[in-house]
């Protein structure tokens, strides 16, 4: 017999309400155990995170509350029940989230980020020094009692963080666990987030350093050496020749030109044509992802139809691309190179142009016509592999890659 999971309050500050609707709306249709309050911000009547999440937090039902952002699709509604359920308990944790980043600054929280995975798998919470402020959860009368920051210096910024060294004040733990998420986010806004920083190390200066996912608040050696002239000139050579060596490897495997850049950054500068649908492979190697996903998920991105999915075997990934119609362009991420043989059969057996890709360690492959109309960027010197990137397949486009 199944026991039904408590219900929860779901707090969203909003400025898009299409965005909303595609992603955050979808995922939680019909669900009877969501208690949704969307906090409408279109006109700018909340100026800061916390003075909207706490208007949100106020108006809660259920003793938990999740704050989430706008365009995240929740895969699972029962996950996001089961850590509601461990805050309940009223023991050992005090703030659960998505993602988080640990002490030794290893991202925690298996999600999809726009077009990539990211984040160690965590069945079960694991202790952080942060969590993301993408999607975290407290208890109503937690943050009642002692509510999220309203300063301006942390308006859209940090206010996870910053609430997290409070939650561990009070003697709790703060932990980031597998909640299944896409997070379908168009840009990085970056602004103010240095105020944001100091203002935290200012109000927490025994707990500094903290590690988040966008930098140390508190700082350490290694960012203060990464403002040194030659390092913030000529750092970036480093990672460039293992990039390099990587880059060839997968070249010569799959007979293709190869290309070294963030993909996840990138993504919106490939031209798949009008109309046409980008589809999203990703890898999932461990399998944490993957049983979440029982559908491709179908998002927009600046307009254009992007559908995404998870597989975890290399015969879920030959299956998957075989599925995509020919006049679209796919994308696989979180390919290792023992993925790369039976990718080479089903390539040589296709008249579609591919690419091969690399960041930070991780092979990504472009096929269709995104392959063939790169971006500029991508011509830059930092996205040729040492030796050349080999010159682009299909003979009818302009050959970008051809040095």
């Amino acid at each position: 017999m199944t026991v039904k999971q408590q219900g929860v309050s779901l707090v969203c500050v909003f400025n898009n309400p299409e965005v909303r609707r595609d992603c955050l709306d979808r995922s939680i249709a019909g669900r009877a155990e969501i208690d949704f309050i969307p906090v409408d911000n279109t006109a700018h009547a909340f100026t800061t995170a916390g003075a909207a999440l706490n208007h949100g937090a106020r108006k809660a039902r259920h003793d938990v509350v999740i704050f989430v952002h706008q365009d995240v699709y929740l895969h699972s509604i029962d996950r996001l029940l089961e850590a509601a359920a461990l805050l309940r308990k009223e023991g050992r944790w005090g703030m659960l989230g998505a993602l988080g980043v640990t002490s030794a600054g290893a991202l925690v929280g298996r999600i999809r980020d726009r077009v990539q995975l990211l984040g160690r798998s965590a069945p079960h919470p694991v202790p952080v020094d942060s969590l993301d402020e993408v999607l975290f959860m407290v208890r109503r009368n937690l943050v009642l009692e002692d509510p999220l920051s309203e300063h301006q210096d942390l308006a859209w910024h940090t206010y996870a963080v910053e609430y997290g060294l409070r939650v561990k004040a009070h003697g709790l733990e703060v932990g980031a666990v597998d909640l299944a998420i896409t997070h379908n986010s168009m840009t990085t806004n970056l602004a103010r987030l240095d105020v944001a920083h100091r203002k935290v190390a200012a109000m927490h200066p025994g707990a500094v350093p903290v590690r988040t996912t966008c930098g140390t608040v508190g700082g350490d050696e290694r960012d203060r050496m990464r403002t040194w002239p030659v390092i913030g000139r000529h750092g970036w050579r480093y990672q460039w020749l293992q990039e390099s060596l990587l880059a060839t490897r997968a070249r010569w495997q799959l007979r293709l030109p190869a290309v070294i850049c963030d993909i996840r950054r990138d993504v919106d500068l490939l031209e798949v044509g009008h109309g046409r649908v980008l589809h999203v492979v990703n890898v999932d190697g461990d399998g944490s992802f993957a049983p979440y996903e029982t559908e491709p998920l179908r998002l927009l991105r600046r307009g254009g139809a992007v559908c995404l999915r998870a597989v975890a075997s290399p015969v879920e990934l030959v299956a998957a691309l075989r599925e995509v119609p020919g006049k679209d362009s796919a994308l696989v991420t979180h390919l290792s190179m023992t993925d790369l043989a039976p990718l080479r059969m089903l390539l040589q057996d296709s008249p579609v142009p591919a690419l091969i890709g690399v960041h930070d360690g991780m092979l990504w492959l472009v096929t269709g016509p995104a392959a063939a109309r790169l971006p500029s960027a991508w011509q830059q010197r930092r996205a040729i592999p040492l030796g050349g990137g080999g010159r682009v397949g299909w003979r009818s486009e302009p050959e970008l890659l051809d040095i």
